[in-house]
């Protein structure tokens, strides 16, 4: 049975009078300015429900943009029962494209957001003003030593000066950094915003010599060039960096907050392996022995697998830092054993050079014995 209806082609903004017939599983219809078109019922969608006394509008999967306009209540009721999917809501076949979508966007979503978070932090840190990094920089030290001052001879100074300038042997290029002990008795060094290299005194007494400080300090600051810190703190707190470089506001108060700079510290493995390769190569230039850091991640490891004594209750104890609270380095330097396989010894031939005299060594790990 033949029906009137109305079409829209979705390409000109006019209907045109057709005759509408259902053929087997397929629904035809032409006029006089419309061909003979066909289109399955299966692929028919209603554009709204069908609602008794009103026009039934519906479209198909062949051409979205149309319209078909029937008013026949037989009709429209025979075709709704050959297609349920006509009555609106969800179908089971809507529901599965909308599955499908959804599980293709929060896919989409993922993939911009893992590349966002993998790539955009480490470009935006390479752009952000040294006056910025430096202020946030002096902020998180501060937060870290908690009031403590850098310690500081004369001698010891000279000794970290010449640790430096063996370090420049190899690499001229060395990026802006400053290196500061600082008296607290944990097992640590980090890299801060703004080239800031610290020290703790621990680490000082722990090293058994003076390349093994000198490797650790190479891989500090391979931190700094890469500007791993800047770039965790663009990940941390996105668009309020922004808003603080513009403004020149101090960042907000993430600085006070144990948890956000212990994730500050807390660099990805991906970045640990890029400051180790910087200080293998920047050690294998400047004719230091790279063996050096080797042994002083064996000392690392060594103590992280010690069984800690039980605290003598009796015994009067230090106020504890923020750096205490963190975590020592084994919290913020990942992946121990799997990095000193990569550490290899000088080229055969190649005399390691003597970082510091015996004398350059003592003071250096006395530093902090000296009144300031």
């Amino acid at each position: 049975m033949a029906v009137k209806a109305v079409f829209f082609d979705g390409e000109y903004a006019r209907d045109r009078d057709v005759t509408v017939e259902a053929v087997g599983n397929q629904l035809q219809f032409q006029g006089l300015e419309v061909p003979l078109t066909t289109w399955s019922i299966a692929g028919l969608h209603p554009i709204d429900p069908p609602t008794p006394g009103q026009p039934f509008r519906i479209t198909h999967d062949a051409k979205p943009g149309s319209r078909l306009v029937l008013r026949d209540a037989a009709f429209i009721q025979n075709l709704v029962a050959r297609n349920s999917s006509l009555k609106g809501g969800y179908s089971s076949k809507h529901l599965q494209q909308v599955a499908t979508w959804t599980v293709g966007g929060l896919a989409l979503a993922a993939g911009v957001l893992y590349v966002t978070m993998s790539f955009v932090p480490q470009k935006v840190a390479q752009i952000l003003p040294d006056g910025w990094r430096n202020r946030i920089g002096e902020q998180v030290v501060d937060s870290l030593v908690d009031k403590k001052k850098p310690c500081h001879s004369k001698d010891g100074d000279a000794a970290k000066s010449a640790m430096v300038a063996a370090l420049a042997q190899g690499n001229p290029n060395l990026p802006t950094f400053s290196f500061e002990v600082y008296d607290i008795d944990i097992l640590n060094a980090f890299a801060a915003p703004g080239g800031k290299i610290v020290f703790t005194r621990k680490i000082l007494q722990e090293a058994k010599g003076p390349d093994e400080i000198a490797g650790v300090l190479a891989h500090e600051i391979g931190h700094v060039e890469y500007r791993h810190s800047e770039a965790q703190l663009v990940r941390m707190t996105g668009l309020q960096v922004v808003i603080s470089v513009l403004t020149g506001s101090d960042g907000g108060n993430f600085s006070t907050s144990v948890a956000a700079l212990a994730a500050l510290l807390r660099y990805s493995r991906e970045a640990e392996r890029e400051a180790d390769a910087y200080a293998r190569k920047t050690l294998e230039q400047a004719k230091v022995d790279p063996m050096g850091l080797k042994r002083f991640f064996d000392v690392l490891l060594d103590l992280e697998g010690r069984t800690q004594k039980p605290s003598d209750a009796s015994a009067s104890k230090p106020k504890e830092t923020t750096l205490d609270k963190i975590g020592n380095v084994f919290s913020t330097h990942p992946g121990t054993e799997d990095r000193i396989k990569e550490i290899k010894p000088l080229p055969d031939g190649q005399i390691p050079v003597k970082v510091l005299s015996d004398e350059q060594w003592k003071a250096l790990q006395n530093i902090c014995a000296v009144p300031n």
